[in-house]
């Protein structure tokens, strides 16, 4: 059985030697072996001969940078950074600490520093779509004035764990989530993690040129505070800007528009990276030129919509000259 095997090996190989002497120039990939039968595939060998594949890299859909933009913009959770530490360890500390961090804010400023914290959540579910549950579930406390700081904290705690169980993105919330984090960071309890493709991409895009920027639904300051304190270091020198929804909802093409003019760039020059879809169609909407998906673990599954954007496993794939 092994001599038959080996002669069969043998004739192929004398095959190949045969075709390689009669014509060098074309021969390509000539022999697929599969149960010791011949295939034909393209002619020519990797840089060998006269092949021309522009066809092939003309019809890839995924940017590279420095390539095809010099601008990324980038989400951060289910992109630069898993879910899971956003969910399993960034919300969970605001409400583990929320009590002992408005006792602190109320004797070391006062009542009224409460009082205003309440009000930015009051505009934050005010500004909310009509018919949103959070709109149902606090109608008996919402726009109630507090009456002293033990009201003012007690009205608070109810808004930070209806808005933070039903994940809203305001800027009330994320600006007060932000303060709290910034706590932990101080004081080492919490380090941000990042994956370790985004360290590499990070020092890739200095090299080249490239400009990385920021837009979460997270405060500047929560962006900053994680980037800055994270378990590979402080990597803010890599980032030039950072945009929240200060600059509007990350569902609205408006946004997008808005943050190109503010960076002085045309929205066709940024490659804008999330792992939201509807956040990608609003991108596509303003403009962006290359919107892309991330795909991460713990990420929502794609639909068809999902699916229609170019997209990721990790970010040094977007590494290319």
């Amino acid at each position: 059985m092994h001599s038959f095997l080996l002669l069969r090996y043998i004739y192929i190989l004398i095959s190949v030697a045969s075709a390689l002497a009669s014509s060098p120039t074309t021969f390509s990939r000539s022999f697929l072996v599969t149960g010791g039968s011949a295939t034909t595939t393209s002619s020519g060998f990797n840089a060998f001969g006269q092949t021309d594949n522009r066809a092939d890299l003309e019809n890839n859909t995924l940017p590279l940078v420095p390539r095809d933009r010099k601008i990324l913009l980038l989400d951060i959770e289910g992109c630069t950074t898993s879910i899971s530490f956003v969910k399993e360890t960034l919300f969970p500390f605001v409400l583990e600490h929320l009590d002992d961090y408005l006792h602190h804010v109320e004797s070391v400023y006062s009542a009224e520093t409460l009082k205003d914290t309440l009000e930015a959540l009051h505009r934050d579910v005010k500004k909310l779509n009509d018919g949103h549950i959070l709109k149902e579930t606090l109608s008996d406390v919402l726009d109630k004035p507090a009456q002293d700081g033990k009201e003012a904290r007690d009205l608070i705690r109810t808004f930070i764990h209806a808005m933070v169980k039903a994940d809203v993105k305001a800027t009330g919330l994320k600006q007060f989530q932000g303060k709290m984090w910034k706590m932990g960071y101080d004081s080492g309890e919490l380090k941000g993690h990042v994956y370790p493709d985004f360290c590499f991409l990070l020092k890739w895009c200095q090299a080249n040129n490239v400009s990385v920027n920021i837009y979460s639904s997270g405060s500047i300051q929560a962006q900053k505070l994680l980037f800055g304190h994270t378990l590979d270091g402080d990597l803010l020198q890599y980032i030039d800007k950072h945009f929240d929804t200060t600059s509007g909802s990350k569902k609205d093409k408006e946004s997008y528009e808005r943050i190109a003019t503010s960076m002085g760039v045309s929205p066709r020059d940024i490659i804008f990276v999330s792992d939201l879809e509807d956040e990608l169609v609003a991108a596509r909407d303003a403009g962006i030129g290359c919107p892309v998906m991330s795909i991460r673990p713990g990420n929502a599954p794609l639909t068809t919509i999902g699916k229609s954007f170019p997209a990721i496993y990790s970010l040094l794939q977007l590494c290319g000259v």
